[in-house]
């Protein structure tokens, strides 16, 4: 199925854009967001709906604002609402002791949000592809997070505003074939050719050896994400609801019933301790909390800086040390 027709589905299913939406349009230049907003473009007046573009310059790159103006041509050429922000990218990260990437994922959700709100906007739109969210679902699978769901096609956020991904079904090349085919513009992002980050490596190295074993592979791990996120909501809502029963938590200190939890799945069990955990709950730490738990193990473990879990009588607890708990009172 080209892409088109994949994303002519996926928005007149109902399921993603209805009439009267107001969609505001992540749009950097780049072919996904291109082709996003160039679809978008010829299905509004089809389905009622109201589109605009946002687009932001992260300051990194000489060639950031040389994409800002191939966003804003196009939008003006097709008669759609542009609007750009500068990103303070590098000092937020320096500022919040995270990566570049991270800051400037956190800047641009901010800032979507905010722009959707001044706009009445009540759906954000990004161009992630399945490509995108098969590099997600491998890179979760290589940091042992145990989570095969990928990226959601649609999340709620606040103040009632849902972020789509109409493009999430469409690989990379059938994106590339119809922005060659509609003859549009677009930049491409240097930085996605450097081996600094996971994700690139996954991207450049690995996808391609697995589309040497089985050229769908893109699409299957596509439908594995599916079917993971389809099961995990259902053992989510089990899971809030049964670790209420068994689980006492306050800010400094969580009171797991033993008993009442041993008595459930063990798939669920397993998502009792990652909602309840305080700090990181990576794949390995549950499975060693959970070991612990069967062996009746009442030694003292360290879940972090901040974090010790230990066994007392019917009781496993999570309990903040105290001298980080008596900082945070100061």
């Amino acid at each position: 199925m080209k892409a088109w027709e994949i994303f002519y589905k996926e928005i007149c299913s109902g399921a993603l854009v209805k009439s009267g939406d107001r969609v505001l349009l992540a749009v950097s230049g780049g072919p996904d967001s291109v082709c996003m907003l160039h679809m978008f473009w010829r299905i509004s007046k089809k389905i009622n709906a109201e589109i605009i573009v946002a687009n932001f310059d992260h300051g990194l790159r000489k060639e950031s604002k040389k994409e800002s103006e191939i966003a804003g041509r196009l939008s003006e050429s097709l008669g759609v609402k542009f609007i750009t922000e500068k990103l303070g990218v590098k000092k937020y990260a320096e500022e919040n002791n995270v990566s570049t990437e991270t800051a400037g994922r956190d800047l641009r959700y901010s800032s979507l949000l905010k722009i959707a709100k001044e706009n009445k906007c009540n759906k954000i739109a990004t161009a992630h592809n399945a490509n995108d969210n098969a590099e997600t679902v491998l890179m979760w699978l290589l940091r042992g997070s145990g989570n095969f769901a990928g990226i959601p096609s649609v999340r709620k956020s606040e103040k009632n505003i849902e972020i789509i991904r109409p493009l999430l079904a469409v690989k990379r090349k059938d994106i590339e074939l119809y922005i060659k085919r509609q003859k549009l513009p677009f930049c491409i992002d240097k930085s996605n050719f450097s081996d600094e980050y996971t994700r690139n490596k996954i991207r450049r190295l690995l996808i391609p050896a697995l589309e040497k074993i089985n050229p769908a592979a893109v699409e299957h791990i596509f439908s594995l994400s599916r079917i993971q996120a389809r099961e995990n909501a259902f053992l989510q809502e089990i899971s809030k609801r049964f670790s209420k029963k068994c689980a006492k938590i306050s800010k400094n200190r969580i009171l797991l019933d033993l008993a009442m939890f041993l008595r459930y799945n063990e798939a669920v069990r397993y998502r009792v301790l990652k909602l309840i955990l305080p700090d990181k709950n990576y794949n390995l730490q549950i499975n060693l909390i959970m070991d612990k738990i069967l062996a009746f193990d009442k030694s003292v473990y360290r879940l972090s800086s901040d974090w010790v879990f230990k066994i007392n009588k019917s009781k496993a607890i999570f309990e903040k040390t105290k001298s980080r708990a008596n900082e945070k009172r100061k």
